[in-house]
């Protein structure tokens, strides 16, 4: 889709025919009608940032195989973590510790019914954390999406 501001300054000796567009349209949600200071050529680079954002799919698991996994925390926003589990064995148990600028908290559950379970955005972590998924007689998936420009 192209937009185009109606104010925008263009000349038709661009590539292939297509119009040369002096000055960007943003459409993006927080710029609701033309910007003439971010899309300035010097500051297009930050206004179209935002169109570029991608969500990487990101996942620790943890079962009778490997009991404990851990990762960091990566993007450039804060992610909600949710966790799924299954009960396999006679005393389930899943551990989520997060460690986040010096401090460490624990989200722990103990009592599982038989079936699939899922606990969506418990806790929020700000990049650069590291979270560690501890089970035992039981499988879980912890799962946090990250923000990164492409």
């Amino acid at each position: 889709m192209n937009h185009v501001h109606p104010h925008a300054r263009y000349s038709y000796y661009g590539y292939h025919g297509h119009p040369y567009y002096q000055w960007a349209y943003c459409p993006a949600p927080h710029h609701a009608t033309f910007c003439s200071t971010c899309c300035q050529p010097a500051n297009l680079c930050q206004c179209l940032t935002t169109l570029s954002q991608m969500k990487l799919p990101q996942e620790l698991l943890a079962d009778s195989t490997t009991p404990s996994s851990e990762s960091f925390i990566g993007g450039s926003q804060n992610v909600s973590l949710s966790l799924e589990y299954l009960k396999t064995g006679a005393t389930p148990s899943a551990k989520v510790t997060i460690t986040e600028s010096g401090t460490t908290s624990t989200w722990d559950i103990t009592t599982m019914p038989d079936d699939y379970q899922i606990k969506e955005n418990f806790s929020t972590v700000s990049p650069g954390a590291n979270v560690k998924l501890d089970v035992v007689d039981c499988t879980a998936r912890l799962r946090w999406c990250e923000i990164v420009c492409c």
